[in-house]
């Protein structure tokens, strides 16, 4: 796809392309992680692991999630200027669900 030969189209459709897929995935995330928030709330790591979706999970596995879900948390607040992002390895994060 990429070339010396693409056009302006070319650059500004896939440029949409990736704007849109970017936009669309950390909005998922983000509400991913609002259900997991609400799901939760006011649970203890053991009462969370407690739950039938995640009774056969680790305690590793739970802060994997829990770090996982915020990273598009961060990424949400990031585009919409609710706050900064603080700088630390995001891909760490993301990479056992890679």
């Amino acid at each position: 796809m990429y070339s010396n030969d693409m056009t302006w189209q070319n650059w500004t459709a896939a440029l949409q392309q990736s704007a849109n897929n970017v936009l669309a995935d950390i909005q998922t995330g983000k509400q991913l992680a609002d259900k997991f928030n609400a799901m939760t709330y006011g649970l203890t790591d053991p009462q969370i692991l407690a739950l039938g979706a995640f009774s056969s999970r680790t305690q590793a596995d739970l802060t994997n999630l829990k770090y996982a879900l915020g990273v598009f948390t961060d990424l949400y607040n990031a585009i919409n200027n609710v706050a900064a992002l603080p700088q630390f390895n995001r891909l760490g994060y993301l990479e056992p669900f890679v």
